[in-house]
């Protein structure tokens, strides 16, 4: 039996840095969005206690100032939420990486169960002469899956906040639409599909061994499978994020946890169970408020 438990790290230490990347780039993130929140009710404030007696001196020199503060709020910039009323196109790409790296940050923490698995088992086959491979090629497979995921769900902040359905923080401005959302979602934690997506990413060497691996491409195929039943899973999680805020960091670390609780806590289905009767009793509370 061979052991190349030094391989795992080699490939496992990188997504973990990446991840703890992730997480920093998320919270100044945040920080930045803030900021640029603060600057635009200032510059609100400044507009509405403009003195109308000023002397013209003064109006130039105050209207110079507004023009750099929208210049400064206009800037592209991969730290900053758009902030005015259309998205463009430069917004949309911040935007979608934002997505991407949020969903990497929430989603891999809980694939790494899976992943040392899969690899402990291959590492361990004669057969087998790059576990360290099909772990990359796993892991590729999995962000692969979240990233079209990030893509339709920027898609659908953008249709959201163009059409006014979220504000500037990518939170619902409707009790009625936040409590729908929260109320499917948790509606959602009571399905078979739920359970037989979770029981999936709960006990991954029953799925890897009931898989036949011939090739890389066996490889894949598991790498694509698992990823969709991960999102299969957590997908109407994702989307309450629009409760409260695309970036409340607050919210997306309670997600993030709620997540791999229900992936590593026993008891699955009440697990599962508990976090749905959470959702539909806020929903429906939002309802009647």
């Amino acid at each position: 039996m061979k052991s190349n438990s030094s391989d795992f790290y080699i490939v496992i230490i990188p997504i973990l840095i990446m991840i703890s990347l992730a997480w920093i780039y998320l919270f100044i993130f945040a920080n930045e969005m803030d900021i640029d929140m603060e600057m635009d009710m200032d510059m609100s404030s400044m507009d509405m206690n403009n003195d109308m007696n000023m002397d013209s001196k003064d109006m130039d020199m105050d209207m110079s100032s507004i023009d750099m503060s929208i210049d400064s709020l206009n800037k592209f910039s991969l730290f900053a939420m758009p902030m005015d009323g259309n998205w463009t196109v430069n917004d949309f790409i911040v935007m979608n990486l934002m997505w991407i790296i949020m969903m990497f940050a929430m989603m891999f923490p809980s694939s790494l169960m899976f992943l040392f698995l899969f690899y402990s088992m291959r590492s361990n086959m004669a057969i087998v002469k790059n576990p360290k491979s099909e772990i990359i090629l796993l892991s590729l497979m999995y962000f692969s899956i979240w990233t079209l995921f990030s893509l339709a769900a920027c898609y659908l902040q953008y249709i959201f906040h163009n059409y006014s359905v979220v504000n500037m923080m990518g939170a619902f401005t409707s009790n009625k639409a936040a409590a729908i959302t929260l109320i499917g979602a948790g509606l959602f934690q009571f399905s078979s599909f739920k359970d037989a997506c979770l029981e999936k990413c709960r006990n991954p060497l029953a799925f890897i061994m009931g898989t036949k691996i011939s090739s890389n491409f066996d490889v894949l195929k598991i790498g694509l499978l698992h990823g969709l039943y991960c999102l299969g899973c957590c997908w109407a999680l994702m989307l309450i994020l629009f409760v409260n805020g695309v970036m409340n960091m607050l919210w997306v670390v309670i997600l993030t946890i709620a997540v791999l609780s229900e992936k590593i806590i026993p008891f699955e289905k009440l697990t599962s169970r508990f976090f749905g009767l959470i959702l539909v009793f806020w929903g429906s509370y939002l309802i009647f408020i």
